[in-house]
């Protein structure tokens, strides 16, 4: 059975740059993610471009409430927190975050893949909701 908290993160979020996040949720602590642009699945520079398709990712209650997503270079993931909606004025969202290991010089370029990091909104919700 899937932890419930975890299904927060399950659909189809999109931010005001274009980005999509696809969530799929696997079990109470694992999902895979798809990260698309308007042109389709985002190339990864630091993976000699390989399409953001089936990224694996983690959510783990005991560390932290976020998902974190692996991009595919060790230390470095994209960090989502789930945040209820605040009816009329805010919808169901995720905030968004970047991280590497400090040494890590080269992600600094990498993360300008991901342009403004702002929020991503739900696009299912009447999906999710049925």
């Amino acid at each position: 059975m899937k932890s419930p908290w975890i299904e927060n993160y399950a659909g189809t979020w999109h931010d005001d740059e274009g980005r999509t996040l696809v969530i799929t949720t696997r079990d109470d602590e694992h999902a895979t993610v798809d990260l698309m642009t308007d042109a389709g699945p985002m190339c990864r520079p630091w993976c000699d471009g390989k399409p953001a398709l089936g990224l694996p990712a983690k959510y783990s209650p005991i560390d932290s409430p976020s998902l974190d997503i692996d991009l595919g270079r060790p230390g470095f993931s994209l960090n989502v927190n789930y945040e209820f909606a605040e009816p009329p004025y805010e919808p169901e969202s995720l905030s968004v975050g970047v991280s590497s290991y400090e040494n890590d010089m080269e992600s600094d370029v990498f993360i300008k893949v991901f342009g403004k990091l702002g929020r991503y909104t739900r696009q299912d919700a009447e999906q999710e909701n049925a």
